[in-house]
């Protein structure tokens, strides 16, 4: 049996614990000094100059950063005040289309001086409701729709109050339509029939539309006055003839009913108020 010496015994022991301290100062994390100083010349350098190159890396990756913030809050602000602020979408009122006039109550220029008013307001601001309301204060005007233009007008349809009756006063008539508004002084009645409305001018003149809406051509053109008193509708023939037509409820019966008592008896009043039941005298 071959015997190993007492100084080869040692060695291998000293080289085992070498190896063990190397491995345990590899395990904890090295600083750029220490990791150079182990690694020793061009690679100490050589890994100082990476970490550093990294460390400025990081540094004008922030700063790009920060300057793209700065940028884009810059552009983005200019962009706001552009669209909301500056004269680019400014209404101008001379090019405001207009629909629906007729001309002699409402006017294009009529309906350009209701809204002078919004005139230089960026269309991006503008409220169209308000616009609306301004062009209604027209009298003549029953409703105005507005739509914006881009990128400086507006267009405006308007829908005209149609006339159903005359009121008589101060010795003229002024024209009153569905929804009891006199919106049109006239010289005379003309072909209307002379109207009488009851406190609640809405409810009375939607009472007479119903009425005269029913009404066959030939009958409507021979009423001469109406009167809505409350829930109660009665009128007047141009002959002299009284119709008592009573509440708006079936107004198509009674239209027809009326027509043949007309057509067929004399009378001087037609109550139709009971459509299956009507009374003349």
């Amino acid at each position: 049996m071959t015997g190993v010496s007492e100084d080869g015994r040692e060695g291998a022991v000293s080289s085992s614990v070498e190896r063990r301290r190397e491995r345990a100062s590899l395990a904890r994390p090295i600083a750029a000094a220490d990791a150079a100083a182990l690694l020793g010349g061009a690679d100490a350098t050589d890994l100082g100059d990476r970490l550093r190159e990294r460390s400025r890396a990081r540094r004008l990756l922030v700063l790009r950063r920060i300057a793209w913030t700065v940028v884009t809050a810059a552009l983005v602000g200019g962009a706001t005040w552009v669209v909301f602020f500056s004269s680019l979408f400014a209404l101008s009122t001379t090019s405001i289309q207009v629909s629906g006039e007729d001309g002699a109550l409402v006017t294009v220029e009529s309906v350009r001086s209701s809204v002078a008013g919004f005139e230089g307001v960026p269309l991006t601001r503008l409220n169209t409701q308000a616009v609306a309301r301004a062009v209604e204060s027209n009298v003549a005007v029953k409703s105005a729709s507005v739509s914006r233009r881009w990128p400086t007008s507006l267009r405006v349809s308007v829908s005209m109050r149609a006339g159903m009756a005359v009121e008589a006063s101060s010795g003229s008539y002024w024209l009153v339509d569905d929804q009891g508004v006199a919106f049109e002084r006239l010289g005379s009645a003309g072909g209307y029939p002379l109207l009488t409305l009851s406190e609640d001018r809405a409810t009375g003149a939607s009472d007479v539309a119903s009425v005269l809406g029913a009404l066959d051509e030939s009958t409507r053109s021979q009423v001469s006055a109406i009167t809505s008193s409350g829930t109660q509708v009665t009128f007047t023939l141009r002959g002299g003839q009284t119709v008592k037509w009573g509440t708006n409820e079936d107004a198509p019966q009674k239209a027809r009913v009326l027509a043949t008592l007309l057509a067929n008896v004399t009378a001087t009043t037609y109550d139709v108020s009971s459509p299956n039941h009507p009374v003349t005298s």
